[in-house]
């Protein structure tokens, strides 16, 4: 499981979306100077979506025995990943002026392009099996029984 480069793709983005659990998303200044940390787990929404993108993020890692399905999974996973950096672009576009946002709410979009560098190299990987596998295969069809 550990020799092919897209496990370490996969390992590395489950890590990277694993830590969000504990990061802070932003920083709220008062205006008589108090700070106050906003987490990513302190936000519902925030929370569903990273709870989706583990259990994505795991069910990727674990199927490496079934390629397509773990390459499907992985593209759905990466598609997520980007779409939850979206969301939080969103959310700084609407409150940059009162919230000033970690370098930690750059991380999904990093998880997402691990995870696409994985699909790459899972297709990578099949094509390789398909070309073995036609030249195991006879050369003349009157050969095969």
């Amino acid at each position: 499981m550990w020799q092919r480069l897209q496990t370490l793709y996969f390992g590395i983005a489950t890590l990277i979306v694993a830590s969000l659990f504990w990061s802070d998303a932003a920083k709220v200044v008062g205006p008589d100077g108090a700070v106050e940390n906003i987490s990513f787990t302190g936000n519902t929404i925030y929370l569903i979506w990273l709870v989706l993108l583990i259990v994505l993020q795991v069910l990727s890692l674990g199927g490496y025995k079934w390629r397509m399905r773990q390459f499907r999974v992985v593209i759905v996973t990466g598609i997520m990943c980007l779409a939850f950096q979206g969301w939080l672009v969103y959310d700084y576009v609407r409150l940059h002026d009162e919230v000033v946002f970690s370098w930690t709410a750059l991380l999904p979009a990093v998880a997402g392009i691990l995870d696409f560098f994985g699909a790459r190299n899972i297709l990578l990987d099949e094509a390789i099996v398909q070309s073995a596998n036609r030249l195991r295969l006879p050369r003349n069809k009157n050969n095969r029984r």
